[in-house]
């Protein structure tokens, strides 16, 4: 008897333990998971080059059905993803087999050719990870497990627009590049081709449209100021407190207050510049030559058919290059070892406010702009930028 009741004790223990160890090891996983979304999502909103793309689909890299997030760095893309394969029924005359719900994670690499701007880019990586849930009437009523992980390769189309993306991919599982094979009974017997369709949203691009759209009606009501002031001055009326402030005694953004310029190309015309980051540099040059005299202020709305403005970038990561030295290769056209970013989408308020000189303050929105260099694959975004209380040397 007490043999019957220390076996029971035993019994117990043991699925006890197996389910506490299978209770640690998804705690485990989606530790890891959050780990990694934490990491990401850090630089989803600060990056250029680097940016996150959130999507949702099913096949592999989305667990079954699920979702997953990509860090995509220029042409290099890192994923992880998550998801859950429902339970699957086999039965035939002498067995019923039933495969339960599992929760599935991978991660992968991926390389896009081509750039964002051409929207339709071949793609090819290697996914690790989940890959099926299988049986084979082969396997019978023989203990093994039927959860696989192991390797992958990937081929497929990304399809993206700003905001908005489409994948298309086919995975190919060679069968036999599987974690613990032993357990995977008859698996790699033979090669598995598996399709995967995923939808997502880059993250940094939406947060700019929603944040763009909340600012809108801030932006109409400063617009209205503008005009206001604009009309003032045609009727020789002097301008109101409010408009001085917000058109000349503007505050400029994203630090480096101070490091600013403006000059003449060597065509004469006017070019206005300002560090906006470390290694980056932003330009507005405009197609007209000589001095603005008196106060006036003018939009402009940057597209391929408006040639009355241009808005670049222009970065470089050569020792010793500053605001000053660019400007020099500007004036010159010499853009050699620079990285050069011209703008596709954006408006430009100026107010001119001159005596006898050019004297500006600029206003920037929403400006994308693509890499010229089709050896670099990158993009940037800016909400607004201010280059305020310019004046000519």
């Amino acid at each position: 008897m007490m043999q019957v009741k220390r076996k029971i004790i035993l019994t117990l223990t043991l699925i006890s333990y197996f389910a506490l160890m299978q209770t640690i090891k998804k705690i485990v996983n989606i530790f890891f998971l959050l780990c990694i979304i934490s990491f990401i999502a850090k630089q989803a909103f600060s990056q250029d080059k680097r940016f996150v793309i959130v999507k949702v689909g099913f096949g592999l890299p989305y667990g079954a059905f699920g979702g997953n997030l990509e860090y995509r760095w220029e042409n290099i893309g890192g994923y992880v993803g998550a998801g859950i394969m429902k339970s699957q029924n086999y039965r035939d005359i002498n067995l019923d087999i039933n495969l339960a719900k599992t929760f599935n994670t991978c991660v992968g690499l991926k390389y896009y050719f081509l750039r964002p701007i051409d929207g339709l880019r071949p793609v090819l990586g290697i996914h690790a990870g989940w890959l099926n849930n299988y049986y084979t009437n082969k396997i019978g009523s023989t203990n093994y497990s039927y959860n696989v992980y192991g390797l992958a390769a990937i081929a497929g189309f990304n399809f993206s627009e700003n905001i908005v993306s489409l994948e298309i991919n086919i995975l190919i599982d060679p069968g036999f590049a599987i974690i613990k094979p032993k357990t995977h009974p008859y698996y790699s017997d033979k090669g598995y081709f598996t399709p995967s369709v995923g939808v997502g949203v880059n993250l940094y691009a939406l947060r700019l449209y929603l944040k763009n759209n909340k600012r809108r009606k801030e932006r109409n009501e400063i617009d209205t100021v503008f005009v206001q002031l604009n009309n003032n001055i045609t009727e020789n009326k002097k301008p109101n407190p409010l408009s001085q402030k917000i058109a000349i005694e503007c505050n400029d953004t994203l630090g480096f207050k101070a490091i600013k310029t403006l000059f003449k190309d060597s065509q004469g015309k006017i070019v206005a510049g300002k560090q906006i980051a470390e290694n980056a540099y932003i330009f507005v040059r405009f197609q007209k030559t000589g001095a603005i005299i008196g106060e006036s202020l003018q939009v402009n709305y940057i597209d391929s058919s408006n040639k009355q403005i241009e808005v670049f970038v222009i970065k470089t990561n050569i020792k010793g290059e500053n605001i000053e030295s660019i400007s020099g290769k500007i004036k010159t056209n010499n853009f050699n070892n620079l990285q050069y970013y011209y703008t596709i989408q954006g408006k430009v308020t100026t107010f001119y406010y001159g005596n006898n000189k050019n004297n500006i303050s600029i206003r920037l929105n929403d400006l994308k702009l693509f890499d010229k260099n089709k050896e670099h694959n990158s993009q940037l975004y800016y909400d607004e930028i201010l280059i305020c209380l310019l004046s000519e040397n």
